[in-house]
């Protein structure tokens, strides 16, 4: 799979896009926003042109906002472990 643009614009390589999973597409698909194509595919980002060559502070803002969502998330998910409430 192709690398995480959002991440290489914060200088962060290496890291592979999540392509279906990705947050941003999430986004779009919760607010039933329509995909040219029909499907989501590849990067949300490039897909919707939110960089452009200079956008090292939008870069920085975007991977804020994806990975406070994705550690909001992931503690729901150990939430919703199957455990018994407290209440």
């Amino acid at each position: 799979m192709d690398e995480c643009k959002l991440r290489a614009a914060n200088e962060i390589h290496g890291v592979e896009c999540d392509g279906q999973g990705c947050m941003y597409w999430r986004v779009v698909e919760q607010l039933d926003i329509p995909v040219a194509g029909g499907g989501r595919s590849g990067c949300a980002i490039q897909y919707f042109e939110l960089l452009g060559d200079d956008d090292a502070g939008v870069a920085q803002w975007l991977l804020s906002v994806k990975d406070r969502i994705e550690g909001l998330q992931e503690q729901a998910d150990a939430g919703d472990d199957g455990g018994e409430g407290t209440g």
